[in-house]
């Protein structure tokens, strides 16, 4: 490693943060005519690894000449993805009832290929939709797997079929919801169903006595929001409670 300041002053440049600026006088306390000792000195007494962006920018900038640089920019790139992988994978894993790791280079290389692209969010719902197409057919539901739905030649279709049909959307917004089956809906978690999805409650009618075994109803969201705040407007009025509205899940 060199350090390419040519002097003091440099080291007050307003463009250095105070962590580089420690790096820079640590380099310069610990320089030898061999860049191959400055970096085994400063190696023995900075943990660099924790300090690799800094490092990246000062190589960048022309402080100093780092031979590492480009085997740590391409480390930082591969780690800036990690908890969107980790993500995915996870979504992946509890949709699929699978175990794929996603420490796995060889899983999660085309994965972090199309994040580079596309946001999270929309992976997810092309993960959600190869799932909802595949997954009750013994001889597709055997691609289900991250190198075979994120392969560069097969992706851009999945996407646009996900674009088209939206089949298998439910799954994704599923994730977002906090409410637990067997919890009553009312007006204030009910804003967290989505109106073009179906989802399975059972509706206990208060004066008939059906609170035992009520049968599960599959109702849009839309129309759920409209009977729960209806019946809102009602006890606001002074009426009595007529319905329990029990979410159970959702459905496709």
């Amino acid at each position: 490693m060199e350090i390419l300041i040519k002097n003091m002053q440099e080291l007050l440049d307003d463009k250095l943060s105070l962590i580089e600026r420690g790096l820079l006088i640590s380099i310069l306390l610990l320089k030898d005519p061999d860049p191959k000792i400055t970096l085994a000195k400063v190696r023995a007494k900075v943990k660099l690894s924790q300090f690799k962006t800094e490092l990246i920018t000062l190589h960048e900038a022309g402080y100093v000449k780092w031979k590492g640089y480009r085997a740590a920019k391409k480390s930082l790139e591969k780690s800036k993805f990690n908890p969107q992988i980790k993500e995915v994978i996870e979504f992946m894993n509890n949709l699929y009832d699978r175990k794929f790791d996603y420490k796995s280079e060889n899983t999660t290389k085309a994965l972090r290929n199309r994040l580079e692209e596309i946001d999270v969010e929309t992976i997810k719902e092309v993960v959600a939709n190869r799932y909802a197409v595949w997954k009750d057919s013994e001889v597709m539901k055997k691609h289900l797997h991250p190198t075979t739905i994120f392969r560069p030649s097969k992706f851009e279709k999945y996407l646009e079929e996900v674009s088209r049909t939206r089949e298998g959307i439910s799954f994704v917004n599923a994730e977002k919801i906090t409410i637990k089956a067997g919890e009553q809906l009312t007006s204030k978690n009910i804003i967290q169903l989505m109106d073009e999805d179906v989802y399975s409650v059972r509706v206990y009618d208060i004066y008939q006595g059906d609170r035992m075994n009520p049968r599960p109803q599959k109702l849009y969201g839309a129309h759920l929001k409209n009977l729960v705040k209806s019946q809102q407007k009602r006890l606001d009025r002074g009426d009595k409670e007529e319905y329990h509205y029990i979410y159970q899940q959702q459905k496709l």
